[in-house]
Protein backbone atom coordinates (compact mmCIF):
# COMPACT_ATOMS: atom_id res chain seq x y z
CA UNK A 1 0.00 0.00 0.00
CA UNK A 2 1.30 3.23 -1.12
CA UNK A 3 1.03 6.81 0.26
CA UNK A 4 0.97 10.49 -1.50
CA UNK A 5 2.20 13.51 -0.31
CA UNK A 6 1.20 16.97 -2.06
CA UNK A 7 2.66 20.10 -1.23
CA UNK A 8 0.41 22.79 -2.80
CA UNK A 9 1.30 25.97 -3.93
CA UNK A 10 0.08 28.84 -6.07
CA UNK A 11 2.21 27.95 -9.18
CA UNK A 12 2.95 24.59 -8.66
CA UNK A 13 2.10 21.30 -6.97
CA UNK A 14 4.41 18.75 -5.83
CA UNK A 15 3.09 15.16 -5.77
CA UNK A 16 4.99 12.39 -3.96
CA UNK A 17 4.56 8.77 -3.98
CA UNK A 18 5.99 6.29 -1.17
CA UNK A 19 6.24 2.82 0.22
CA UNK A 20 7.36 3.15 3.88
CA UNK A 21 10.82 5.05 3.32
CA UNK A 22 10.65 4.35 -0.18
CA UNK A 23 10.06 7.12 -3.01
CA UNK A 24 8.34 5.26 -5.90
CA UNK A 25 7.47 8.59 -7.97
CA UNK A 26 7.12 12.05 -7.65
CA UNK A 27 6.06 15.00 -10.10
CA UNK A 28 5.86 18.83 -10.00
CA UNK A 29 2.61 19.43 -11.44
CA UNK A 30 1.74 23.02 -13.01
CA UNK A 31 -1.41 24.94 -11.25
CA UNK A 32 -2.85 25.11 -14.88
CA UNK A 33 -3.06 21.49 -14.87
CA UNK A 34 -4.01 20.34 -11.56
CA UNK A 35 -7.17 19.01 -13.56
CA UNK A 36 -5.16 16.15 -15.34
CA UNK A 37 -4.14 15.08 -11.54
CA UNK A 38 -7.59 15.05 -9.96
CA UNK A 39 -8.40 13.08 -12.68
CA UNK A 40 -5.45 10.89 -12.56
CA UNK A 41 -6.52 10.25 -8.42
CA UNK A 42 -9.83 9.68 -9.59
CA UNK A 43 -8.95 7.01 -12.48
CA UNK A 44 -5.89 5.87 -10.76
CA UNK A 45 -4.11 6.58 -14.20
CA UNK A 46 -0.30 8.22 -12.56
CA UNK A 47 0.93 7.75 -16.39
CA UNK A 48 -0.56 10.76 -17.01
CA UNK A 49 1.76 12.55 -14.55
CA UNK A 50 4.75 11.24 -17.12
CA UNK A 51 5.26 14.62 -18.54
CA UNK A 52 6.14 16.42 -15.11
CA UNK A 53 8.11 13.34 -13.38
CA UNK A 54 10.95 14.48 -11.26
CA UNK A 55 12.33 10.89 -9.79
CA UNK A 56 10.75 7.13 -10.57
CA UNK A 57 8.54 5.63 -12.57
CA UNK A 58 4.93 6.02 -12.32
CA UNK A 59 4.78 2.48 -13.76
CA UNK A 60 5.77 1.41 -10.39
CA UNK A 61 2.41 2.53 -9.23
CA UNK A 62 0.56 -0.26 -11.11
CA UNK A 63 -1.45 -3.04 -9.53
CA UNK A 64 -0.82 -0.86 -5.85
CA UNK A 65 -3.61 0.76 -3.60
CA UNK A 66 -3.41 3.81 -2.65
CA UNK A 67 -3.56 4.12 1.26
CA UNK A 68 -3.88 7.65 1.98
CA UNK A 69 -2.81 11.26 0.95
CA UNK A 70 -1.29 13.57 2.73
CA UNK A 71 -1.71 17.18 2.22
CA UNK A 72 0.10 20.08 3.25
CA UNK A 73 -1.81 23.00 4.70
CA UNK A 74 -0.06 25.17 3.02
CA UNK A 75 -1.26 27.88 0.35
CA UNK A 76 -4.16 26.59 -1.75
CA UNK A 77 -4.98 23.49 -0.11
CA UNK A 78 -8.60 24.37 0.71
CA UNK A 79 -8.77 24.01 -3.04
CA UNK A 80 -7.02 20.59 -2.98
CA UNK A 81 -9.11 19.53 -0.34
CA UNK A 82 -12.71 19.82 -1.75
CA UNK A 83 -11.42 18.14 -5.16
CA UNK A 84 -9.41 14.96 -3.20
CA UNK A 85 -12.40 14.35 -0.65
CA UNK A 86 -13.96 11.00 -1.51
CA UNK A 87 -10.73 9.45 -3.58
CA UNK A 88 -9.44 8.08 -0.14
CA UNK A 89 -8.55 8.72 3.11
CA UNK A 90 -7.25 12.00 3.41
CA UNK A 91 -4.87 13.75 6.31
CA UNK A 92 -4.20 17.36 6.31
CA UNK A 93 -0.76 17.76 7.77
CA UNK A 94 1.11 20.76 8.87
CA UNK A 95 3.64 21.39 6.21
CA UNK A 96 6.06 23.77 8.14
CA UNK A 97 9.55 23.39 7.40
CA UNK A 98 8.97 20.79 4.74
CA UNK A 99 10.94 23.05 1.93
CA UNK A 100 13.90 22.50 4.28
CA UNK A 101 13.92 19.06 4.94
CA UNK A 102 12.97 18.72 0.98
CA UNK A 103 15.99 20.25 0.12
CA UNK A 104 17.95 17.80 2.55
CA UNK A 105 16.45 14.94 0.99
CA UNK A 106 17.75 16.35 -2.79
CA UNK A 107 21.43 16.22 -1.12
CA UNK A 108 20.54 12.95 0.47
CA UNK A 109 19.61 11.56 -3.00
CA UNK A 110 21.91 13.38 -5.11
CA UNK A 111 25.31 13.99 -2.94
CA UNK A 112 27.62 16.62 -4.02
CA UNK A 113 30.66 15.60 -5.41
CA UNK A 114 34.30 17.02 -5.76
CA UNK A 115 34.57 20.31 -4.31
CA UNK A 116 31.41 20.78 -3.61
CA UNK A 117 31.96 18.19 -0.79
CA UNK A 118 33.51 21.07 1.14
CA UNK A 119 30.67 23.60 1.11
CA UNK A 120 27.90 22.48 3.56
CA UNK A 121 24.64 21.66 2.18
CA UNK A 122 22.64 24.17 3.77
CA UNK A 123 24.74 26.98 1.73
CA UNK A 124 23.64 25.16 -1.49
CA UNK A 125 20.51 25.70 -3.54
CA UNK A 126 19.49 22.65 -5.17
CA UNK A 127 19.68 23.34 -9.37
CA UNK A 128 15.87 21.97 -9.49
CA UNK A 129 12.46 22.96 -8.16
CA UNK A 130 11.64 20.55 -4.76
CA UNK A 131 8.03 20.46 -4.63
CA UNK A 132 8.01 17.04 -4.82
CA UNK A 133 10.63 16.41 -2.50
CA UNK A 134 9.26 18.70 -0.36
CA UNK A 135 5.63 16.28 -0.92
CA UNK A 136 7.55 13.24 0.32
CA UNK A 137 8.83 14.96 3.29
CA UNK A 138 5.25 15.74 4.13
CA UNK A 139 4.46 11.94 3.98
CA UNK A 140 7.67 11.11 6.19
Amino acid sequence: MIKCGIDPGRHKIGVAFAEGDNLLFSAIVPKTAEDILFESFRKRDWSNLEPWKKIGDSKSLEGRTLEKIYLGDGTSSEDLTELLSGVCELKITDEYGTTLKGRALYWKLNPPRGLWKLIPTTLRTPPRDIDDLAAWAIIK
